[in-house]
């Protein structure tokens, strides 16, 4: 399986000095990793997007271990590639549940905080759709990510939020997204998860644990000293295995009451290594789960 990682901006000989620590890891266990400009991904300049693509590699599966892309991009990218004679392990569907909540709210459901959510940006239109939130503790998201920089005035919605006030809250948010919101708005009720304090800008440090999937086996499992997620690893892996991708993270965080709740899923090419997981371990595990 080949490995995509994104170059330097303006030197694509370059690793990106983000990525340098993957990359050196993945090409230590075994894998061939290839650069590609995530510039170009973005500007759906696939041609050159894909130029270091080896031509004569007898293993045509492909994987991105990079930046995160909306469903639309990442389907000219899948597309790109398979014109070129590659195989990329995740299909443009698959990404699509992981990636958007709401995709993937039907198989986290009773496992997650309730979620409603529109398309578009609204903000009448969402406003509405908190009535049914009113009564409790909200966060408000697009269908991929929050402005939880702007925690205080952004993100959190305190239950009985007036009108005049949600809909600053709401302009913040959509003000804080910008060109990266992602198709809709979502309401989600807020999880008491424990809290470690809190950062300059009030929000909460929380704990949270991340967890990667491939093919419906948790790679790399997190610390087993309890608390621990992996208490209920089986739980998490019946749920892994709903999706449609063979690559994907669960984001999971322990509540007040010692219970676990997962607080979002994502597509494991373009989520990132939480802290404490070193390269090294994360890589090998991939290398002997995909071959």
């Amino acid at each position: 399986m080949i490995l995509l990682f994104p170059c330097e901006p303006f030197a694509p000989q370059r690793v990106d000095p983000d990525f340098v620590t993957e990359y050196e890891a993945a090409r230590f266990v075994g894998f061939q990793c290839v650069l590609y400009s995530h510039e170009d991904l973005e500007e759906g300049n696939m041609q050159s997007c894909l130029r270091g693509m080896p031509a004569d590699s007898t293993d045509r599966s492909l994987l991105i271990r990079g930046w995160m892309v909306n469903g639309e991009t990442y389907r000219l990218f899948h597309d790109a590639a398979v014109e070129r004679g590659y195989l990329p392990v995740t299909l443009p569907d698959a990404y699509d549940q992981a990636h958007y909540l709401p995709l993937a709210y039907p198989i986290t459901m009773g496992n997650t905080a309730r979620s409603e959510w529109i398309e578009g940006d609204d903000p009448e239109t969402a406003w509405e759709l908190y009535h049914g939130f009113r009564d409790k503790d909200t966060i408000i998201k697009d269908w991929v990510k929050s402005a939880k920089a702007r925690w205080k005035d952004g993100c959190y919605i305190p239950a009985g939020t007036t009108r005049e006030r949600f809909l600053e809250i709401f302009r913040v948010f959509r003000e804080e997204r910008g060109k990266l919101f992602n198709r809709g708005v979502v309401l989600r009720e807020f999880l008491p998860i424990v809290e470690r304090g809190s950062d300059i800008h009030g929000l909460p440090l929380v704990e949270e644990s991340r967890l990667f999937f491939w093919q419906g086996e948790c790679l790399a499992p997190a610390d087993r000293t309890p608390p621990s997620p992996m208490d209920e690893i089986g739980r998490w892996t019946a749920i892994a295995r709903q999706f449609r991708s063979q690559f994907i993270t669960i984001d999971v965080a322990r509540l007040e009451d010692g219970s676990w709740m997962i607080v979002e899923t994502g597509d494991g090419q373009v989520s990132g290594l939480p802290v404490g997981l070193e390269p090294e371990r994360f890589y090998s595990a991939l290398w002997n789960k995909s071959r």
